[in-house]
């Protein structure tokens, strides 16, 4: 074992576990385990010192950080943690799970002593390795407070959200957002290149700030935060031009998923009285349908 550095656990040493392992050697001995002895062989020539099985790993580490392919895959985990010594031990689970499947885990291993927090990863890989992701948070004051030095070992940035299962729902919301705009974007450049639009010029058109970035550094960062909605895009203008934009692709035969979805949203708004207000004014209709609040006072609450 390292006496010169503390030892800190890692189950499953893919792609997401070397990646996170990378900037931990800097400060920790990482104590590394993974079913495919291929990946251990790789691990070693970064640096890991490869343990035999997951109970060496929960044996020498007080801290553990799973980084595994599916719940099912930390549950076995957490089982085999368990034939080494789990008492006062620490399982932070990075991969992307729901907050049920953080709370199972929860369950298994307290039996054994040992507590569970949530560390969702935001970034690709190679920020990661750079030791440059962001980290949200599900975890208690003094979990967190135990976990944060490793954490900033490889964060640039952390947001602790909570409870365990927080830093879970957050990164669901994230994904979910980034995955619908997948859709969308799909859908616009398929609209664009049926309309004789090229490719070079749609990106062009998406990537400035009058394109995708604005619904969210104005109308979202400005408007919606601030409850400004007097002037800018009436949502009458805007249910017209996604109006016509639907239009557009029945006549070009391009299928369309989110941009029919989100023009029943600017129907609603006519009929909630909103069409003279600038159309981030929407937000309004899910303040009345959730009672939540977008305002930059909700972050008071």
């Amino acid at each position: 074992m390292n006496e010169q550095k503390p030892t800190v656990g890692i189950i499953g040493l893919g792609n997401a576990g070397l990646a996170l392992a990378t900037p931990l050697l800097r400060r920790f001995d990482v104590l590394g385990y993974d079913r495919d002895s291929e990946r251990i062989a790789v691990a070693r020539e970064t640096g890991v010192r490869a343990a035999p099985d997951a109970a060496q790993v929960a044996r020498e580490s007080s801290v553990i950080l799973l980084s595994l392919p599916s719940p099912a895959a930390s549950l076995a985990a957490a089982d085999a943690l368990a034939q080494g010594d789990l008492r006062d031990r620490l399982v932070i689970e990075t991969s992307t799970v729901s907050p049920q499947d953080v709370a199972a885990l929860q369950a298994r291993v307290a039996p054994h002593g040992a507590r569970v927090m949530d560390s969702a990863i935001i970034g690709g890989v190679h920020k990661l390795a750079e030791g440059k992701t962001t980290f949200l948070v599900g975890a208690s004051a003094e979990d967190y407070a135990r976990a944060k030095p490793i954490l900033e070992a490889a964060a640039e940035e952390i947001f602790h959200l909570g409870e365990t299962g927080s830093g879970m729902r957050a990164k669901l919301v994230n994904n979910a957002v980034a995955h619908t705009t997948m859709v969308m974007l799909l859908e616009g450049a398929a609209l664009a290149a049926k309309a004789g639009v090229p490719p070079d010029v749609f990106y062009t058109l998406m990537r400035r700030e009058s394109g995708l970035l604005r619904p969210l550094t104005h109308r979202f960062g400005e408007r919606i935060r601030q409850q400004d909605f007097e002037g800018g895009m009436p949502t009458a203008n805007a249910r017209k031009d996604s109006s016509l934009a639907l239009d557009l692709a029945r006549e070009l035969g391009v299928p369309l998923f989110t941009m029919q979805a989100s023009h029943t949203v600017y129907e609603i708004a006519r009929g909630a009285g909103l069409d003279r207000l600038d159309y981030s004014a929407i937000s309004k209709l899910w303040e009345q349908w959730t009672d939540v609040a977008f305002g930059e006072r909700a972050n008071e609450r």
